[in-house]
């Protein structure tokens, strides 16, 4: 892993695929194309106190709580983003240029107000863009959501649902009119004006000598209701609605109105029952049910086709040649706005705020609440919120000073001297490195602690990995004060080093101790480099797989204990066991 040395990662278990294996045998290769996705740091780990494992990212269940609006801090109930989408229905919006949040403005003269107080306008205090620059306005401060989805860009009013469908069908009621004065009497098949689509055939296919349902009949003028194609006449909502409709009759053609019908979908329907109550007869299997006819596509621009256009990329590419590339949009901003279909700045419209969830966080095997915050919005805190930084103790590496090291000389008489620090990417090859191990223990209960790594480490370099001292006992995080203050005749911490006067370290002890740490010492034999072209990317990085495995007496929870021992004495105690792996990073070997 590309970096700065030392460091330590954790592992989860979650792309473990050996868990068949005996958990002596198993061993943990940091250089597995697995181990990226499986190493974190401590920080980035939440701990399950059922399954007392760590719990990565993908190992969790997130649940959403409840929405709200960042910018105005409402609380949005779950079926209003069902039905309304995941964005403000208020007055909050952005700006479609910088993403800076807009602010409604009048744009009447102080010295002449109207009695109305409008009209108004959103405008950007950032980068000063506002709705004037694309004609709309609007005749209240209030309910701009509203307001904007009733206005296109340039002060065209938008027709609602309504509209559109008493439009559809006078579309629909001119087309058979010009069907009927073409062939004097309705074809077999033709859709009527009340359901355009019903009729029609299911292949898709037109019969013989009629167009398809929508398009007007060859030889007909270009003024007919129905002309070009859906980019040029319709908008982005015409042609959804006029979609959503051919859907919809295509669904009413497949669901017949007869309640004996083989594809009745209602539950209260004779025909309901009657498959239910097949399914427990003997001649159920032999019966083969009937398929539904296949539904066709849309055929034409009243059905919701939408074609492409060539006129109007030459238009597009006439524009951009007269304005220029200044004109045109970013891409951050086109993918900002609704419509996919926009290019240019006077296209542009105001973008509501997205809306903001706060979620809790459950583990993935026994569902036990990890992380859960308050439910109100105001609230940074959380009611539960199981670190990992306070179950599992902290690892750190650092090189140990050697005492035979040069100093350099002091720049002045009688100044400090300092020791330079250790290059971590200058290890030497075949040369012997004493590194400190620091454990830090997050508990309130003492902890006995084993360390295991394998003698050489994984990979082409094989470097040589000693932990002098594998087994050692870490105490309690208890108050410094009640160390102070506490009457009992336990030994002093044993604070000294265990260098020898040679330099060499005495074996079997930690390096150093204190209330609820403990440090010891791994030496390292780095490898020797093969050939430039054998290595591959970070191979002269020494990364040490150390296995850690936990042992103390924690309190016994009254859940735990029963409802048969739920009386029972106060300072109960239970063994408890977690193990786990970590990768320690030390540094980058020297090449010869």
């Amino acid at each position: 892993m590309a970096q700065p040395c030392p460091y330590t990662y954790y592992a989860c278990d979650c792309c473990d695929t050996n868990r068949g294996a005996d958990g002596e045998e198993r061993t943990f290769d940091p250089r597995s194309p697995r181990a990226d996705y499986a190493l974190f740091p401590l920080e980035q780990l939440l701990y399950c106190e059922d399954c007392r494992q760590l719990r990565c990212r993908r190992c969790i269940v997130e649940e959403t709580l409840n929405w709200y609006c960042p910018s105005c801090l409402f609380e949005v109930p779950s079926s209003v983003v069902k039905s309304d989408g995941n964005r403000c229905t208020r007055n909050c919006f952005n700006c479609p240029v910088c993403a800076a949040p807009l602010g409604v403005n009048s744009v009447e003269s102080p010295e002449r107000p109207s009695d109305k107080g409008g009209p108004y306008l959103l405008a950007c205090p950032y980068c000063h863009w506002s709705t004037a620059e694309t004609g709309i306005a609007f005749e209240k401060h209030t309910g701009i959501h509203g307001q904007l989805s009733r206005v296109a860009n340039g002060g065209t009013p938008v027709p609602t649902h309504k509209e559109r469908d008493k439009e559809r069908e006078r579309q629909l009621r001119a087309l058979d009119e010009q069907r009927a004065a073409r062939y004097g009497v309705r074809p077999p098949g033709a859709p009527s004006s009340a359901a355009p689509s019903s009729a029609a055939p299911s292949s898709g296919a037109p019969s013989s000598g009629e167009p398809p349902s929508g398009e007007p009949p060859s030889g007909e003028s270009s003024s007919a209701p129905e002309t070009g194609n859906g980019a040029a006449t319709l908008g982005r909502e015409d042609l959804f609605a006029n979609l959503t409709a051919f859907y919809r009759t295509q669904m009413d053609a497949q669901t017949p109105s007869h309640p004996f019908a083989a594809h009745d979908l209602s539950f209260s329907s004779p025909s309901t029952y009657s498959r239910i109550m097949s399914l427990y007869s003997a001649t159920s299997r032999s019966k083969k049910r009937e398929k539904p006819p296949p539904m066709r596509e849309a055929a034409a621009e009243l059905e919701g086709l939408c074609l492409h256009d060539p006129a109007s990329d030459a238009a597009a590419i006439e524009r951009l040649k007269k304005e220029g590339w200044p004109s045109t949009l970013s891409p951050a901003q086109k993918l900002a706005q609704m419509d996919p279909h926009v290019h240019f700045e006077d296209d542009l419209r105001p973008v509501a705020t997205l809306l903001c969830t706060k979620r809790s966080k459950r583990c993935r095997s026994c569902r036990h609440i990890l992380s859960k915050p308050e439910s109100k919005i105001t609230s940074t805190r959380y009611k539960i919120k199981l670190l990992a930084l306070n179950h599992i103790p902290r690892i750190t590496v650092r090189a140990l000073p050697s005492p035979t090291a040069q100093q350099p000389l002091p720049a002045a008489p009688g100044a400090p001297t300092q020791p330079p620090p250790f290059n971590y990417t200058n290890l030497r090859q075949g040369i012997p490195t004493n590194l400190i191990i620091h454990l830090s223990n997050p508990l309130f209960d003492p902890v006995r602690v084993t360390l295991a790594t394998p003698s050489t480490t994984p990979g082409k370099v094989l470097s040589k990995v000693t932990i002098l001292c594998p087994q050692f006992d870490i105490g309690a995080n208890t108050d410094v004060w009640d160390d102070a203050l506490s009457s009992s005749s336990a030994a002093p911490v044993n604070r000294g080093t265990v260098v020898g006067s040679d330099g060499a370290i005495e074996p079997g002890k930690p390096y150093d101790r204190g209330r609820n740490w403990t440090s010891v010492v791994i030496e390292v034999v780095p490898g020797f480099l093969e050939s430039a072209g054998d290595l591959d990317q970070d191979d002269e990085v020494i990364e040490i797989p150390i296995f850690v495995r936990l042992e103390f007496d924690a309190d016994v929870i009254a859940d735990e204990r029963g409802l048969g021992d739920s009386r029972g004495t106060r300072g109960d105690k239970e063994r408890r066991e977690e193990a786990f792996w970590t990768v320690v990073g030390v540094g980058h070997i020297a090449a010869a």
